[in-house]
């Protein structure tokens, strides 16, 4: 799976999110572990992009604000668990593997097909 597919598809849920029903929003929306897992993974994909392209490189993490902005916004109980979540997954992905090699690229893509997955299913929440 190429890394492109996880920010396509979270460009997908936050459009989906955006137009998502009222009833949706009232609902709450997906649930908050299934948010913390991605913005854990988001954390992990930060730390290896930043292992491997420099601390420069704020595409994952530009992804977790926007996240954070639809789904945590300012006050939301949200927002800590996932801020949380995202420093845990980066920490602890950054105590693994503080260099890049070719293997952490393979496990940025492998941390992508899941964040695509979950995308995805955050999305579906908002169109059912």
């Amino acid at each position: 799976m190429s890394l492109r597919a996880l920010p396509l598809a979270l460009l997908l849920a936050a459009t989906a999110l955006v137009g998502a029903p009222a009833r949706a929003q009232e609902a709450g929306g997906p649930p908050t572990e299934t948010l913390a897992e991605l913005a854990d993974l988001l954390g992990r994909a930060h730390a290896i992009r930043s292992a491997c392209n420099g601390d420069a490189d704020q595409t994952w993490r530009n992804y977790m604000f926007n996240m954070l902005a639809i789904e945590a916004p300012a006050g939301s109980p949200r927002k800590s668990a996932l801020t949380g979540a995202f420093n845990r997954g980066f920490r602890e992905q950054a105590a693994r593997s503080g260099k890049c090699t070719p293997e952490s690229q393979r496990e940025e893509a492998q941390i992508a097909a899941r964040g695509r997955a979950l995308a995805e299913t955050v999305a579906a929440s908002y169109l059912h």
